[in-house]
């Protein structure tokens, strides 16, 4: 999420805050998705979906959400007007992620049944919000640091949805509190295979959030090494 906020500058070169806050404004929905496989390697994505000024930028730069020290590959999509660009990077491990404004990681606790168990392994997420805002955002929001008010209406009912693929089950999954709300995940498994965690929430109540720490607690057969992303 922080690279995506870190290219607001970019689409609005050479035009003014202003401008460039309204080519945003009511434009985009915002998507991560992350899957871990049973040997601890897997995929991140970063997809946004936009129309308007913003969707013509994206349409237009075919790199826009490429991260900058992973190898990703973007693919472009437009349908129905509106134009969705997704990166995508596969890793080995989350020690081989380069994030920016954001680290993932992986803790192995051990497995049960004198080790003949399941593992049991905690994914960690932080976002560091406040930080991506106040490096990335055009000074014109930041001056006015996303107020309830300004960002709701800039970002009316648009959406950001965060997910993560664990393979096994999940014993646990956190809520997160933005403000005076709870944003509960919605826990989905597909059998034996894999349970995908999604939180989603509103794009402005984010974007007023200062950091946000995804937590899910699973257990599965695998080798789940203890692995940290490194900073960009």
């Amino acid at each position: 999420m922080g690279v995506v906020i870190s290219k607001w500058r970019r689409w609005c070169r050479p035009a003014v805050a202003v401008g460039c806050l309204l080519a945003l404004s009511g434009c985009f929905d915002l998507t991560q998705k992350l899957s871990i496989g049973r040997g601890g390697g897997g995929r991140y994505e970063t997809a946004i979906a936009a129309n308007g000024l913003l969707g013509e930028a994206l349409k237009d730069n075919k790199s826009a959400i490429a991260l900058k020290q992973n190898r990703a590959t973007t693919r472009t999509v437009v349908r129905d007007g509106k134009v969705t660009q997704t990166a995508i990077i596969d890793f080995k491990s989350v020690a081989d992620l380069r994030l920016s404004d954001e680290s993932v990681s992986l803790t192995n606790h051990g497995a049960s049944w004198l080790g003949l168990g399941p593992s049991h392994v905690t994914f960690r997420r932080t976002f560091l919000v406040d930080r991506a805002r106040r490096q990335n955002a055009p000074r014109a929001a930041e001056g006015d640091k996303f107020g309830g008010e300004l960002a709701q209406t800039m970002f009316g009912d648009h959406v950001y949805a965060f997910s993560v693929s664990v393979p096994g089950s999940v014993e646990r999954a956190n809520d997160l509190h933005v403000g005076r709300s709870t944003i509960r995940p919605q826990i989905r498994s597909d059998g034996l295979s894999a349970t995908t965690v999604t939180w989603r929430m509103p794009l402005y109540a984010l974007l007023q959030a200062k950091l946000l720490t995804f937590e899910v607690d699973f257990s599965a057969y695998g080798l789940f090494p203890d692995a940290q992303s490194l900073p960009e």
